[in-house]
């Protein structure tokens, strides 16, 4: 019986070894499907804060943008009331007192144009560029070379380097026929 007992004795404890050990394999499996599955969550973070960043930036870029041009509409008001002004200045008599108010009201216009980065898009003698320039007209004229813009119709404007307002230019072409038509199109 003893012989027995030794046997019942080693065969439970094989069975208690054995236990362990499908216990310490399902442990070790559980810890490396957990360890798997945390490297996914963290890589699945670093994702989604790399994500985050690049969204913030574009907000951020898009808002500077839209404090920068947004103002468009409100400065092609005032150039149109600042060139009014200009107008009255240039055809008004001289006697007139009004004539010093409207000048402390142009150079005020002028300060806050330099201070928004507002400037004149200059035109005459330069190369016409589409880019900057509308041509309104086109003239022959043996004294300049063909392209370049002879006079301005109405002065365009820049903002931040961006064009606000094209200048409508009048432009050398000495390949216009009789009729006005352009000969090169």
């Amino acid at each position: 019986m003893m012989t027995n007992t030794k046997q019942n004795n080693h065969s439970d404890e094989s069975d208690e070894s054995t236990h362990s050990n499908e216990i310490n394999n399902n442990t070790s499996d559980e810890i490396e499907k957990i360890k798997k599955q945390s490297d996914s969550y963290f890589k699945q973070l670093q994702y989604l804060q790399a994500d985050f960043e690049n969204y913030r930036k574009q907000v951020s870029k898009e808002f500077e943008n839209q404090s920068k041009f947004g103002k468009h509409e409100m400065v092609r008001s005032l150039i149109e009331i600042y060139e009014d002004l200009q107008r009255i200045l240039e055809n008004a008599n001289t006697e007139d007192s009004s004539l010093k108010g409207i000048q402390l009201v142009i150079k005020n216009i002028e300060a806050m144009f330099e201070e928004q980065s507002v400037e004149l898009i200059d035109s005459v003698g330069s190369i016409f560029d589409p880019n900057l320039h509308e041509a309104v007209d086109y003239t022959k004229n043996s004294d300049f070379e063909d392209n370049v813009i002879i006079s301005e119709i109405q002065s365009g404007y820049k903002i931040h380097g961006q064009v606000l307002r094209p200048s409508k230019v009048n432009v050398c072409n000495n390949k216009v026929d009789t009729n006005g038509v352009n000969v090169n199109e």
